[in-house]
């Protein structure tokens, strides 16, 4: 069938947001609005400012660049007010009609044409709501109209259930404990987190980029786990890392803006271990690790038993650090460190590493699923070797470590991701795809590989019998991998000098998927829009989704 495709655009690394960065194809054509995931999952109806409940932010693509007569419903109830609104984003507030039950968005464009939404679920809930503002005082009420002046105040003051707005002006740059600007040593309970949450525009501080070492983490001390918080919308610096989370579950990391320019030795600028039901969700993880950190710092690591992870819709760009996102369970006394398993990262933007895109050290599919999809992964593998030793050079790798327990069994599965220039470092230990002796099975569907000549589909130190697949479209490094069902052409990308990896009209890379199960690609697109699946991150518009948009 052939279809044809829209306007893509570039995504440039100037922008300061992860939204921006990841929603940036404003003209790309949309079936409807389609929501990503919210800043809140539950929060009252009522309190707050003028009594109108709490305040959530909605990501996603298509919803307008401005809002017109569309609306969003709470449980069939219309929010009562917005104060942000564009194509990608949504602020609103809940009012006294929103109920239990699904956020809709509900978009009618300048032809009178009317789209809903897919829904996402959200919970009504009693809990009270506070505000931090450069006015207020630690001594007043925490109210709209009395607000309190420090973040540190209001993490040490909100209970379970409580949210805390931050307005802009807001930083948190000193040391509040435990060598930390933010040391978060509460909970909240299982439907009633508690949550800090930038008020809608803004974009409070937390940390520096010179001290303290950490900017927010919640120190391995007595009296945890220190579960259930959101952390939505924040300018996170660290002097080391931003972000460090240890021995804690149901966290909710959403829409922050994160960088730790003098990064180095063995951690992150986000860090997590023995985390568990971890959301990591729209942020903008960049410029990270100073130039020749150690091959142990990393953008975003995942460490010891941190199992039941989600990390989505992230751009991960420009870093010195070595792997974008690692996944590497760790001894940590008795018997931690255990291969890890049900991971699903997905939609993530990640560019600029020296190492790998994606690094799956530890895993076990055999517990729980390890998946990687609608990713767009390119200029990773950058080398040169970090000082402390050489690396591994790929867009996506299992190497195939145990560090505790059983080996790893059963199949990772990655699939629809769209890889460009991995490796260009070279080596036996460079290329697209990797699997190292000792990994679980790897299946690749869906794939779309441009590689330069020189550089590796497969990494040639892979172990390839471990690596089945077919429905995977490769070009650019010579002829494509036996055994994989592959197609060797030129996928026939928008605009390479612009990093826009949309296919043309007929690329090869359309219907020539399978059935994956996942039915939006990258742009929140559904699939099928032919008779199958496209191959790659991206679905090209069918011609009938092309209609007009509201400006």
């Amino acid at each position: 069938m052939n279809r044809r495709s829209c306007c893509g655009v570039s995504r440039p690394v100037t922008v300061l947001t992860a939204l921006a960065l990841m929603l940036s194809a404003a003209g790309w054509a949309q079936a409807g609005p389609r929501i990503f995931f919210s800043d809140l999952e539950s929060a009252p109806n009522s309190g707050g400012e003028n009594n109108k409940g709490a305040f959530v932010t909605l990501y996603g693509r298509g919803f307008g660049v401005t809002r017109g007569t569309s609306v969003v419903t709470i449980g069939g109830g219309a929010a009562d007010n917005y104060p942000l609104w564009s194509d990608t984003k949504i602020a609103f507030q809940l009012g006294k009609a929103a109920q239990s039950g699904e956020i809709v968005v509900h978009e009618e464009n300048a032809h009178g044409e009317k789209a809903q939404s897919n829904g996402v679920p959200f919970t009504v809930r009693p809990g009270r709501i506070f505000f931090v503002a450069p006015s207020g005082k630690d001594s007043a009420g925490g109210g709209f109209n009395s607000p309190w002046r420090t973040m540190v105040k209001a993490k040490n003051a909100i209970a379970p259930g409580d949210i805390a707005y931050v307005m802009n002006g807001v930083s948190q740059t000193g040391v509040d404990d435990y060598n930390a600007s933010l040391a978060i040593a509460s909970a909240g309970v299982e439907g009633r987190p508690r949550a800090l949450v930038a008020y809608p525009g803004a974009l409070p501080v937390i940390g520096s980029v010179s001290a303290p070492e950490f900017a927010l983490r919640t120190p391995a001390i007595s009296g945890g786990p220190f579960s259930y918080w959101v952390i939505a919308g924040f300018m996170i610096r660290g002097g080391n890392e931003a972000i460090d989370l240890a021995r804690l579950s149901h966290w909710r990391v959403v829409g922050n803006d994160i960088s730790c320019p003098q990064g180095n030795g063995p951690a992150a600028c986000f860090e997590a271990a023995s985390a568990s039901y971890l959301k990591v969700l729209g942020n903008f993880i960049h410029d990270s690790g100073k130039p020749g950190a150690s091959k142990l710092y990393h953008s975003l690591y995942f460490s010891t038993d941190s199992n039941h992870i989600e990390a989505g819709w992230n751009v991960i760009a420009n870093n010195h650090s070595c792997r974008g996102i690692q996944f590497h369970s760790s001894r940590d006394g008795g018997n931690s460190g255990a291969n890890q398993f049900d991971l699903s990262v997905h939609d993530n933007l990640i560019h600029g590493q020296v190492c790998d895109g994606i690094n799956f050290a530890t895993i076990d599919p055999s517990r729980g699923p390890v998946l990687a999809y609608n990713n767009i992964i390119y200029h990773v593998g950058l080398g040169p070797d970090p000082p402390d030793g050489g690396s591994n050079y790929a867009c996506i790798s299992s190497p195939g470590i145990t560090n505790s327990g059983p080996s790893g069994t059963g199949t990772a599965e990655w699939f629809n991701n769209t890889l460009f220039d991995c490796g260009p470092r070279g080596g036996v230990d460079a290329g697209a795809f990797h699997a190292g002796q000792g990994s679980p099975a790897v299946r690749l569907r869906n794939n779309l590989v441009q590689l330069k000549p020189g550089e590796n589909y497969i990494e040639p130190s892979s172990s390839r019998a471990l690596i089945s697949g077919g429905n995977n479209l490769w070009f650019g490094a010579g002829r494509a991998p036996a055994n994989l069902g592959t197609q060797n052409s030129d996928p026939n990308f928008q605009d390479l000098n612009a990093s826009d990896f949309h296919p043309r009209s007929g690329s090869p890379a359309i219907d020539a998927g399978t059935d994956t199960g996942i039915l939006t690609d990258f742009d929140g697109l559904p699939r099928p829009q032919g008779h199958s699946f496209d191959i790659g991150a991206y679905e090209v518009p069918a011609p009938s989704s092309l209609g007009p948009k509201k400006q």
